[in-house]
């Protein structure tokens, strides 16, 4: 197995997916933790340390995951519910003790996947420009590293990490009892029938009491809260709004032309065609000799003059062989590396190739035509060239101004003060609330933005935050206006209404209750829709994940349904998007054995998927019983 994980460190290309702009330790509140040069201990495994602030980069990074998928929904407080904080120090824990178990096994991470990794990933490209240093450098620093040096570091160990639990998920086996269980699960269908109580059908007929209004009121003083509203001033620096106060001159644009080139060239192309015969990575002595010798025979074949096309007809194994393996022209990196080697590093035009053996087989490959590199003339891209250095320009001018007010932000006492002496305009919002800030053009366009708004104190230091691209934003929070208790009468319509939906909910359970109890001792549902006047739904035959029917009720008892026998009542009532259901399982259809087939390759990998998982839990938990581990319980509760 370590051969095998050794050659999966070598060939893999790690992905790395950058979230959203990862937001400042502002947001959260974490640079509140570190005052003076005290550096503590949150955690010790076998001694060695984790300390706070390398533990507050990490959970700022989880922190900026869940807000990028979770939006507006994500606060602390439900960081705080979903573990976030212990999730990011056993991650931790557990990456130290997996490094350790990946160095002794002699993994290693080679530096052209560093190289393939950074330069391959989306968020450090810029459209039309490919790999940009600049926006590299930038987003790394956002992300916590104080140089590519340390990220690139972070990254080798990740690409090791994956690589060891690849290793232990793969080594899974499936048994063919297994995958037909999970068949047989999956594609499985069922009838649902139920009878909904709908609360509101029933708020026609419900009285509310200004008495029972007062006395909800009085209890559920937290559902009637003003909105936590800030009093804002803001800089904004736009380098798109200054590209009208920049120039760029003949002379910078010839430069540039000069020197971007490769950005309006066609590469070099070539044209090869090729022999194929296929031989799996793990094919056995006996497959790999066959396809030795019919490579072999090929070659033999060309040699003795026969031409490349013919023999490609004759023997090819690839889908281009009808047209003699032809491939038509590609660049460099349209193919495997070592097929590339071959065709552009090894071959003249009309010879071929040795046997070259790659991922999908062994190879004979003709070199047929080269189309040599070609540049555009600077008058076909000169006004696409002008565009790029009026944004360049502009945003190397914002990012100054940025610097000169962070420097006058340290010398002044408030951003009004800061930005005179930038000679920049400052911008007062006035009262803010979440609501009426996505009114503002500025605020409503950046969710980081509004998030540092609402989590900044009057007299907190004065950030300047890059929401975009050469977008810089400053904000001074002057107030907080908290949430307060909002007067009876000013909401005593909604608290009428809250009550009327609370009393029908009741008596809405109250029914589906008796009529859950009914049916349990026998009474067949017709009759129990009749007796309680309650609309009777049937589903169509659903599987277990939902298809095969959209009804609004069904997902809320899909799952409790899959775990009822035939002709039984669901133990309880469930609410669902319609109301109050009572849930009856009329029919279980078999899944269609017809269809194992065609699914068994799809269903194998998922119970690999899923038992490799499982191993790779295991293995986790006795690796972390085999080494010392203490959590810093004081230290943590401070994050």
């Amino acid at each position: 197995m370590l051969e095998s994980m050794r050659k999966h460190t070598q060939g893999w290309i790690a992905k790395v997916i950058l979230g959203a702009i990862i937001l400042s330790f502002a947001l959260w509140g974490i640079g509140d933790y570190f005052t003076g040069n005290q550096v503590e201990t949150v955690a010790e495994v076998d001694g060695e340390a984790i300390f706070d602030v390398e533990f507050a980069a990490a959970y700022q990074r989880q922190l900026a995951s869940y807000a990028s998928m979770l939006g507006d929904q994500f606060t602390k407080e439900l960081a705080d519910r979903l573990g976030v904080k212990n999730e990011t120090l056993q991650i931790m824990i557990n990456r130290k003790l997996m490094l350790g178990e990946a160095q002794h096994m002699g993994l290693v991470t080679p530096d052209e996947a560093i190289v393939a990794t950074v330069q391959n990933t989306p968020q450090f490209r810029e459209e039309g420009k490919g790999f940009s240093t600049t926006r590299y450098q930038a987003l790394i620093r956002q992300m916590g590293f104080a140089s590519p040096r340390d990220y690139e570091s972070y990254l080798r160990q990740n690409i090791m990490i994956d690589t060891l639990q690849r290793a232990i998920t793969s080594s899974a086996t499936v048994s063919d009892a297994e995958v037909r269980a999970k068949f047989e699960a999956d594609f499985e269908k069922r009838v649902l029938a139920a009878l909904i109580v709908d609360p509101e059908h029933l708020k026609a007929n419900i009285q509310v009491h200004d008495e029972e209004a007062r006395q909800w009121y009085e209890s559920h003083e937290s559902l009637y809260q003003s909105p936590l509203k800030v009093v804002l001033q803001v800089v904004d620096i736009d380098a798109s709004k200054l590209q009208n106060h920049v120039t760029v001159s003949e002379a910078e644009i010839e430069q540039a032309y000069a020197e971007r080139q490769a950005e309006f060239g066609v590469p070099e192309k070539r044209r090869a065609a090729h022999i194929l015969v296929r031989l799996p990575r793990d094919a056995s002595e006996d497959v790999r000799m066959m396809a030795q010798k019919k490579i072999e025979a090929a070659k033999a074949r060309l040699d003795a003059g026969e031409s490349f096309a013919d023999v490609a007809k004759d023997v090819s194994d690839d889908v281009t062989a009808s047209s003699g393996g032809d491939l038509g022209f590609f660049a460099r990196g349209a193919m495997v590396p070592e097929f590339e080697a071959a065709a552009f590093d090894q071959l003249e035009v009309g010879q071929v190739s040795d046997i070259v053996e790659t991922q999908f087989g062994l190879h004979l490959i003709q070199l047929q035509d080269i189309q040599p590199a070609q540049v555009q003339p600077l008058e076909e891209v000169k006004e696409v060239l002008q565009a790029q250095l009026l944004r360049e320009k502009a945003a190397e001018e914002a990012y100054k101004l940025s610097e000169d007010l962070d420097h006058a932000l340290g010398m002044e006492d408030s951003l009004v003060a800061a930005a005179k002496v930038v000679d920049l305009e400052v911008r007062d919002l006035g009262e803010v609330s979440q609501t009426n800030m996505l009114a503002d053009p500025l605020l409503s366009q950046f969710e980081a933005l509004r998030k540092k708004v609402f989590s900044t104190m009057p007299g907190d230091a004065i950030e300047i935050m890059e929401v975009d691209n050469g977008h810089y934003v400053a904000v001074e929070v002057l107030r907080r206006i908290e949430p307060a208790t909002m007067a009876y009468a000013d909401v005593v319509s909604q608290v009428y209404e809250d009550v009327r939906n609370a009393k029908a909910a009741e008596q809405a359970q109250a029914i589906a209750d008796e009529m859950l109890v009914a049916g349990k001792s026998g009474q067949d549902i017709d009759a129990l829709a009749q007796q309680f006047a309650q609309a009777k739904f049937i589903s169509k035959p659903i599987r277990s994940n939902g298809e095969g029917d959209d009804a609004a009720w069904l997902p809320a008892v899909i799952s409790d349904a899959f775990r009822t026998p035939q002709a039984h009542w669901l133990d309880t009532t469930i609410a669902t998007p319609q109301g109050i259901a009572v849930v009856f399982v009329q029919d279980v259809q078999k899944a269609d054995d017809a269809l194992f087939a065609q699914k068994e390759d799809t269903l194998r990998a998922e119970v690999k998927q899923a038992k490799g998982a499982v191993r790779f839990a295991r293995w986790m938990a006795s690796l972390r019983e085999r080494h010392d581990i203490e959590i810093n319980q004081r230290v943590l509760s401070r994050f």
